[in-house]
């Protein structure tokens, strides 16, 4: 015959059977968190490839453009379209960590899991999967879910450096977030100013040719 359960064995058991159910919470809310920003990321891929991938084409028609021209003017013009091209391959590079980030969703949760025992953010994760699944479509709504995810949380030094070392949560920092949207505009800037040098080198082709 067994003896009868204690109170301290009943209280342990009480807290064991809570600590299993918390936990339980946070990896279902956790998960949940990683599925939402997965799909704002996967409708934000499109996007994101136009905006990166818009000015190419004129930085590539400005080369050889310069090439033609030669000489010192020609050089310019090549070195022009070089740098051109530089915002929009770097909004293509922060996509391909943004998607990579994603990918799978279960290792995405459980670095997002670990930023927050960093951060101990954990009572405003209700608040973050909220603010993912009310983001809305597009770029804007991407950024928005993500920031959403450090509600309430005060990013200092340290926490950015250790956020760092994670490699899916890294892209989604709000610093980082910030910088691919500067990132985005400086593409569709460089399209108009590409666009305009493109033309002023077709002009300088054809004085060339009637010369």
């Amino acid at each position: 015959m067994s003896e009868p359960e204690g109170r301290f064995d009943r209280w342990r058991r009480a807290a064991e059977s809570a600590g299993a159910s918390a936990g339980e919470a946070r990896t279902r809310l956790i998960k949940e968190l990683a599925v939402g920003l997965a799909a704002l990321v996967g409708r934000a891929k499109l996007p994101l490839l136009a905006v990166g991938v818009a000015p190419l084409p004129f930085a590539l028609v400005l080369v050889l453009e310069g090439l033609a021209l030669g000489g010192t003017a020609g050089q310019v013009v090549v070195v022009l379209g070089l740098i051109g091209a530089v915002p929009g391959l770097w909004v293509l590079w922060r996509r391909r960590r943004l998607v990579g980030a994603v990918q799978p969703v279960e290792e995405l949760a459980a670095e997002l899991a670990q930023a927050y025992d960093i951060a101990g953010a954990w009572a405003k994760a209700g608040d973050a999967l909220q603010r993912v699944r009310t983001a809305g479509p597009g770029l804007r709504g991407a950024g928005r879910a993500a920031r959403g995810i450090w509600a309430g949380v005060r990013l200092t030094r340290e926490l950015f450096d250790r956020f760092s070392d994670l490699p899916r949560v890294a892209p989604f920092v709000p610093v980082r977030l910030q910088f691919t949207g500067y990132l985005c505009v400086a593409s569709l800037a460089s399209v108009i100013i590409l666009a305009a040098l493109c033309v002023v080198g077709v002009l300088a082709l054809a004085a060339d040719a009637v010369i």
